[in-house]
């Protein structure tokens, strides 16, 4: 029954992308996005409040989100900027962290495998990395700052819905390591450097969204 079930849901989108008629570049040049899915620091994450590695690992693991734009002026080839969110938190007896990371970057992108209602888009771009961890050390707030350049590249597949409503899932990898932090606690900033175990805050994206052609 559910394999019969599964031939007719089949059946039913090819026919539905059979009869979507192609889409003229020229007329739909422009689409926004948004995704969100899960996050994953697959090195780790150092300058909590815990310095225990399974407590590390936890924190690695998040909520990812990303809002990108492109415009295509030919049928291949895109161009144009990404925004990507991460968060996590956690706690322990003595205290507790909330990290978050901003990356901002212009970026382009190779489309293949393009069919009426499909295709795979290849994404590559360089950017600006805003890490923050708003802690707690016993019951005092607690706060580190840092900058970094980024690299970012990706794999996203398109699916039409309508002839402007698309469904799209994203893998992407932002790539960053920090060599300076500022802490700031009992109202102090200091700078801490990492010479040469640098912070990693690198990180695998896996999300889906909708995105929308004009």
């Amino acid at each position: 029954m559910l394999k019969r079930k599964q031939n007719l849901l089949l059946f039913f989108l090819t026919m539905w992308c059979i009869a979507l008629p192609a889409q003229e570049t020229t007329k739909q040049q422009h689409t926004f996005s948004f995704h969100t899915g899960y996050g994953n620091m697959l090195r780790g994450t150092a300058g909590l409040t815990n310095s225990s590695k399974s407590y590390e690992r936890s924190l690695s693991e998040g909520i990812s989100w990303d809002a990108q734009y492109y415009y295509r002026p030919v049928d291949v080839v895109g161009v144009g900027f990404l925004y990507s969110g991460f968060s996590s938190q956690g706690s322990h007896e003595e205290g507790s962290d909330h990290l978050y990371t901003h990356y901002f970057a212009p970026q382009a992108g190779i489309y293949c495998l393009r069919t009426k209602c499909f295709f795979i888009r290849l994404d590559a771009g360089i950017g600006i990395l805003s890490y923050r961890n708003y802690s707690k050390v016993f019951d005092k707030s607690r706060r580190v700052t840092a900058t970094s350049f980024a690299t970012n590249a990706g794999l996203n597949a398109t699916l039409k819905i309508t002839r402007q409503w698309n469904i799209e899932a994203d893998i992407q990898y932002v790539a960053s390591n920090i060599h300076k932090i500022y802490p700031r606690y009992h109202n102090e900033t200091t700078t801490v450097k990492f010479r040469n175990d640098p912070l990693s805050v690198s990180r695998l994206n896996l999300s889906a969204g909708v995105s929308f052609n004009f």
